[in-house]
């Protein structure tokens, strides 16, 4: 069925994803113009078109303003603006999911470098230390002492930028050498890959080289990333899970999520499940 509502498909930068989104979105019939987010302009008064966004962009910055900004002007964000907002921060990513009773890591957000040390008293050594905002894995630092963190302070006072004032203090989980990405799409966990470190690496971004494997998703799994989907608001995303001595527990929920290691690895259509729940979103008006 073709639908009659335009979609537009806001984009940055066409990677794999947004290619194999697309393949799916002509696939379905799905009434969508693609847009580049560099040549979109909104004008103040004036008449701007009103449709649903399905927003791929890469920058976490562009990707909330315009989730927001169709929004506001009568339209509609896919994912919505409130979830992109909570995914694209850390710490309140955790504080709700801790709110909603998904497991967490013991986590301190503290707002100075003074603060930090404090809190990685109570964390405990070694302790993961990461930016409020950021991805791929970026000035994420695994901090084995005090000398350890007095010493990444001075390295962000360094770069004067105001959120690098702001630390996430977290306990480290020693996970078996991998983490679990899960590609959560409407109310369903619709495929997951194992991600595994190389080179001796603690971090297990695919993105950073780490290898992947399927993942059979067992209830628990499906239970805790839909819940953790559902508690940002989120239409879809992509879920990052540890496994720890004490069961499952999330650190991350991606809103605008690349899904085509899961896709690849796992041989299940993502995008087709993503382009169907945008269509079941525009047909529901």
């Amino acid at each position: 069925m073709v639908l009659i509502e335009v979609v537009h498909f806001l984009y940055d930068a066409i990677r794999l994803d947004e290619k194999l989104l697309i393949r799916e979105f002509d696939n379905l019939g799905i009434n969508y113009r693609l847009v580049s987010a560099e040549d979109l302009t909104f004008e103040f008064p004036g008449a701007n078109e009103v449709a649903t966004a399905f927003i791929r962009t890469v920058s976490q910055h562009r990707t909330q303003l315009l989730s927001q900004l169709y929004e506001v002007i009568g339209g509609r964000s896919i994912n919505p603006y409130i979830s992109i907002m909570i995914g694209n921060n850390k710490a309140v990513t955790l504080a709700i999911l801790n709110r909603f009773g998904v497991p967490i890591p013991n986590t301190i957000v503290a707002l100075s470098s003074e603060s930090a040390m404090k809190a990685l008293g109570v964390v405990g050594s070694p302790a993961i230390v990461k930016p409020v905002h950021g991805s791929w894995g970026r000035l994420v630092s695994l901090v084995g002492s005090t000398e350890d963190l007095m010493l990444l302070a001075r390295h962000r006072s360094s770069m004067e930028n105001p959120q690098y004032e702001t630390y996430l203090v977290q306990e480290f989980i020693r996970k078996p050498g991998r983490d679990i990405r899960v590609t959560v799409v409407g109310d369903e966990a619709v495929a997951a890959i194992y991600r595994y470190a190389v080179n001796d690496d603690w971090r297990t971004n695919t993105a950073r080289g780490g290898k992947a494997e399927a993942v059979r998703i067992d209830p628990e799994l499906e239970d805790i990333s839909v819940k953790a989907t559902r508690a940002v608001g989120a239409y879809y995303a992509g879920v990052d899970v540890v496994e720890s001595d004490g069961g499952y527990k999330v650190l991350e929920v991606n809103t605008v999520p690349e899904f085509k290691n899961v896709q690849r690895v796992t041989g299940v259509n993502v995008a087709r499940r993503i382009a169907e729940l945008v269509m079941g979103v525009v047909k529901r008006g």
